[in-house]
C-alpha cells in the first residue's frame, strides 16, 4: 500500500536575520574581519542553494544519490562551504553538518553572493560619535554624512576593510573598523530542528521544495493529479500538474491554481465530490512530489492545455493524450 501525506510546503521566509549583537568587528585587509558568517568577501568556495522565493528548502543527502539519507536543509540565504564537486553532485559543510546536494540545486560566484544577500538583510552598528560615511573606499573620498554613535546601517557588501553600507537612504562607505554587525544567522540545519522551527515535515522524496505557490495550492495540485491521474505513471501525474500550470501561464485562463481548478465545467473532479474527499483525506505521495516537481519546472507534455482518456491526436501518456 502506498504511503498516504498531507502535503506540505515551507511558507515564508523562516529564518529572519534578527537583532542580536555580536563583538565588534576590526579592520583587516588579511581578511580577518570577515571570518564571520555575516559579510563574505570571498565566494570561491561557497554556494547558496538555488532557491527563487522565501518558500523553498533544498535538501542535503548523506551521499551521491538522491534515495540516500536526507541529513540536512538549507533555506534561502544559508550558505555553505564547497568541499568538492563529483558526478553531479557538490560536497558542502556548514558549521557542524556536512553532506551531498545536487549540484544543480545550488549557486556559486556572483550569483551566490546575489542570492545571500537577498536573502539575508544584515545590520550594523556604528562605533563612536562623528563617524564618517565616505562615496568610496578611501578617506580620501567626499564625505557623505558623519553618524552618531550606535546608529543603525544597513551591510551591503565588504570588501578591502570597508563596508558598503545603506543608510537614510543613501550608499556609501563606512571603515569596517567602525561597525559592530547586528545579525543572528543560520547555518544549515537538521530535519528535526527544520520541523520544531516550523511546523513542517520535509519532503525527503524529492530534493527541494522551490515554490511561488501557497500551501493551499500545492496541496490542491496534487489532490487533482490524485483524482485525475492517481492510477497513472508518474509522468501521466506530472503531466496533469503541468496542465494546471500551463493554464496559470495562459491568458486564456485564469491565474491561479485554485480559479484554473474550480473554473465550471473543466475539472469534474472538482464538482463531484471527489476532490473535496481528497484534500480531506491526503493524497499519495507520488502524487504531491509529482505536483511539487511540476512547480519546479518539470513538464513532459510543452504547452498543452486540455487532456482527455484515451489515445487521439496529442501527446499520449498512460492512458491520457495531452493536447
Amino acid at each position: 500500500m502506498k504511503n498516504k501525506t498531507k502535503t506540505i510546503a515551507v511558507c515564508g521566509c523562516i529564518f529572519a536575520v534578527t537583532a542580536a549583537m555580536t563583538s565588534p568587528v576590526y579592520a583587516d585587509t588579511n581578511a580577518s574581519v570577515y571570518n564571520n558568517p555575516y559579510l563574505v568577501d570571498n565566494w570561491e568556495d561557497k554556494a547558496v542553494a538555488n532557491l527563487t522565493s522565501s518558500n523553498g528548502y533544498t535538501l542535503i543527502r548523506s551521499a551521491e544519490d538522491a534515495s540516500s539519507e536526507c541529513v540536512g536543509v538549507l533555506v534561502p540565504g544559508t550558505l555553505v562551504t564547497v568541499e568538492g564537486e563529483e558526478n553531479g553532485w557538490t560536497k558542502v559543510s556548514s558549521g557542524s553538518m556536512e553532506g551531498y546536494v545536487s549540484s544543480d540545486l545550488l549557486v556559486t560566484g556572483a550569483e551566490a553572493e546575489a542570492a545571500y544577500l537577498k536573502a539575508n538583510t544584515i545590520y550594523g552598528t556604528v562605533n563612536g560619535a562623528g563617524t564618517p560615511v565616505y562615496s568610496g573606499e578611501s578617506t580620501d573620498s567626499s564625505v557623505i554624512m558623519t553618524l552618531d554613535d550606535k546608529a543603525g546601517v544597513t551591510l551591503i557588501s565588504a570588501d578591502n576593510g570597508w563596508f558598503e553600507v545603506k543608510v537614510n537612504g543613501q550608499d556609501g562607505y563606512i571603515a569596517a573598523s567602525s561597525v559592530s554587525i547586528n545579525a543572528d544567522m543560520h547555518d544549515a540545519i537538521t530535519l528535526e530542528e527544520f520541523e520544531a522551527e516550523t511546523g513542517i515535515t520535509p519532503d525527503t522524496t524529492v530534493n527541494t521544495v522551490d515554490s511561488r505557490y501557497t500551501q493551499d495550492e500545492i496541496n490542491l495540485l496534487a489532490a487533482i493529479i490524485h483524482c485525475e491521474a492517481g492510477g497513472e505513471s508518474y509522468t501521466g501525474k506530472v503531466a496533469v500538474g503541468a496542465v494546471v500550470l500551463n493554464r496559470v501561464n495562459s491568458s486564456a485562463f485564469p491565474n491561479t491554481i485554485s480559479e484554473v481548478v474550480y473554473q465550471s465545467g473543466q475539472f469534474t473532479p472538482a464538482s463531484s465530490g471527489a476532490l473535496s474527499a481528497a484534500l480531506a483525506s491526503g493524497v499519495d505521495a507520488d502524487c504531491y512530489t509529482a505536483a511539487v516537481n511540476a512547480i519546479n519546472g518539470e513538464n513532459p507534455i510543452g504547452g498543452c492545455l486540455y487532456f482527455h482518456a484515451g489515445g487521439g491526436s496529442g501527446i499520449t501518456i498512460g492512458n491520457q493524450t495531452f493536447y
